[in-house]
């Protein structure tokens, strides 16, 4: 079950199985209290009883005045229990006083609480397993739609490779022959799609890290060179020094490609790129229109505008997590974005 299934589930699981329990809990609330009712008036009944042939060895009598204030009609707690209050009808002046101890009374009421327990525990087991089966049932239209869009992405990445790789190779045959800036624009073009089907396609599938020794400062500019041509309006400045990693170069360039396409693309008019590393610490910070949620830009197809299709960033914190990048992320609305990648060394990864 993916992680969006798994949210999806669990909210499901739990706002039924909340709603039911609390109703439940409601209604075993209310059964106790009625039982208890029952209960006491049977214990008061019993009391009645008791007053006319003395053989319940559950109470005891006082014979006590005629207290007019007193409730002959209903059990009431007293200072040794629970007590019934009876007249004599012999003796107009005084009155029976039944008790039911208070270790019997508690008892009894015990009883009661761990037989309404007891329902309720059943009950319990009952709305978890219906909550489940319906939150396996109302999952399954989204499950079946994720299948349906799973099964297109997969058909889609699958046709769009061999059209994007004959574009490419024919541009740079036609090129070599008679260059001109139209091919070049073409090409442009071409490795734009090819870099989003990298990015479906690694989605989709996943990827097994291929190591190697990488230069950062020419990986860089290599990367750059694509978008400086895309984006002939926007400055790009580099401040660069060598350094050599030891990490996948193919993934590290689709790190790259997303973080200056993301910074090219929501960039001011006439803004600028600063593209920049300090030993193995690479920096790419714009003057574009910022991020208003920084916690959510890893989240897949999350995006705050209509442009992209909110997969870029969480591609990129897939792909630094495998290779045990540190990845950092500093924006403020109007003002632009930061994104430091931290390369860690092996032995401390």
């Amino acid at each position: 079950m993916k992680k969006y299934e798994k949210e999806a589930f669990f909210k499901t699981f739990g706002i039924f199985f909340a709603t039911l329990m609390l109703l439940t809990t409601l209604v075993a609330y209310f059964y106790y209290n009625e039982q208890k009712h029952i209960m006491e008036e049977q214990i008061f009944s019993e009391m009645r009883s008791f007053t006319y042939d003395f053989q319940n060895n559950a109470f005891d009598m006082d014979v006590i005045p005629y207290d007019s204030t007193v409730d002959e009609l209903n059990l009431q707690p007293c200072d040794r229990g629970m007590c019934g209050y009876f007249t004599i009808p012999s003796a107009k002046n005084s009155m029976f006083k039944v008790i039911m101890p208070s270790q019997h009374y508690e008892a009894q009421l015990h009883a009661l609480f761990n037989k309404v327990l007891v329902i309720l525990s059943l009950l319990l087991c009952a709305i978890i397993a219906f909550s489940l089966l319906y939150s396996f049932y109302a999952l399954y239209p989204l499950k079946h739609a994720l299948y349906l869009l799973e099964s297109f992405l997969k058909d889609m990445i699958h046709d769009l490779n061999t059209p994007v790789t004959s574009i490419l190779l024919n541009t740079k045959a036609i090129a070599q022959s008679a260059p001109s800036e139209a091919l070049e624009r073409i090409e442009l073009a071409a490795k734009t799609i090819a870099s989003l089907h990298r990015n479906l396609e690694s989605l989709h599938q996943g990827f097994i890290p291929k190591k190697s020794e990488v230069d950062l400062e020419k990986l860089l500019h290599v990367r750059a060179k694509l978008y400086q041509k895309l984006y002939p309006k926007l400055t790009f400045i580099f401040k660069t020094e060598p350094c050599i990693v030891h990490s996948d170069p193919d993934s590290i360039a689709r790190i790259f490609d997303n973080l200056i396409s993301n910074a090219c693309k929501y960039n001011r008019k006439n803004g600028s790129i600063i593209l920049s590393n300090v030993g193995n610490r690479v920096n790419i910070r714009d003057t574009g229109i910022g991020i208003k949620n920084c916690k959510r830009v890893y989240e897949r197809y999350y995006k705050e505008s209509e442009k992209g299709l909110g997969l870029g960033l969480n591609i990129v914190k897939t792909l630094c997590d495998t290779l045990a990048i540190q990845i950092t992320l500093e924006s403020h609305p109007e003002t632009g974005t930061s994104i430091t990648l931290l390369f860690v060394p092996e032995e401390k990864a």
